[in-house]
């Protein structure tokens, strides 16, 4: 008998998924949450085929600021990043509306929430550290949540991400810009105390976290042996109230402005 698959739109609630009010006393707490086995094996089965349709479908026809390539000459076969994938795709449009996700942060964050971005990121082998940032620096606010889910086991070798315990409570700190395709902003500077207060997140495929947007975090570079990509899907949610924030969007279009002009410029896209 053949196996029914149940659509995005259909999937079952966030609140199915993990403990809501113990993840939310986490995210408090520490500035992050680890929910792990949050999608069953049918639902990440399906979500890496529609990954793989996107790449040959959609991706082809992207503006350079919306796919990143670790080889420019291979784009199919080494991408590293996709941008804005619910604007391109109605599967993913769909996916940030899906209830497994969308609710999830309303109830971190304590007030009404939408999607903001959907993203895919792909660690190759050889790939650079993620360098230490807070996604507040790229929001440019901190009324949002980022989710991030494991399409594979994600380790200490391939890149897993490290997630600096109640960094959230200092608030937005300063940070400087990289030369680094697809992370254009670190911290300035990372003490001591912070390395002493890192979590590793080392996390099998199918495990969702998520942080507030002035939790500090990075991820070691690719050295896994095996040639072991890692991939991740990431979803943004925002505060509705940012919406109609007209200062934010202007600042937030000029600084993608300027940066994907200097990335032209330097022919990284």
């Amino acid at each position: 008998m053949a196996t029914t698959i149940t659509p995005v739109g259909e999937w079952a609630s966030f609140d199915t998924r993990c403990p809501v009010e113990s993840v939310r006393q986490s995210f408090d707490e520490h500035g992050y949450i680890s929910c792990p086995k949050y999608l069953s094996d049918a639902e990440l089965g399906m979500l890496r085929a529609e990954i793989e349709r996107y790449k040959t479908e959609v991706v082809p026809r992207l503006t350079p600021k919306d796919a990143f390539f670790e080889d420019k000459s291979r784009p199919l076969e080494t991408i590293i990043r996709c941008e804005g994938m619910h604007r391109h795709d109605d599967f993913f449009k769909e996916l940030s509306h899906s209830p497994a996700f969308n609710g999830l942060v309303d109830c971190l964050l304590g007030e009404p929430c939408e999607a903001n971005n959907v993203q895919f990121f792909c660690k190759p082998p050889g790939a650079q550290p993620t360098p230490p940032h807070q996604d507040g620096q790229y929001f440019m606010h901190d009324r949002g949540v980022t989710l991030w889910l494991a399409l594979d086991k994600a380790t200490e070798d391939n890149g897993c991400m490290f997630y600096v315990d109640a960094s959230h409570k200092q608030g937005l700190l300063e940070h400087e810009r990289t030369d680094q395709l697809g992370f254009s902003q670190q911290l300035k500077e990372y003490p001591q105390s912070f390395v002493g207060k890192e979590q590793c997140m080392a996390v099998d495929s199918a495990s969702l976290l998520g942080h507030h947007p002035n939790t500090v975090h990075r991820a070691n570079g690719n050295t896994d042996t095996t040639g072991h990509w890692r991939p991740a899907l990431g979803l943004t949610y925002w505060a509705k109230a940012c919406r109609d924030d007209a200062d934010l969007h202007k600042r937030r279009e000029e600084y993608q402005r300027q940066l994907v002009l200097k990335l032209e410029t330097e022919g990284k896209i």
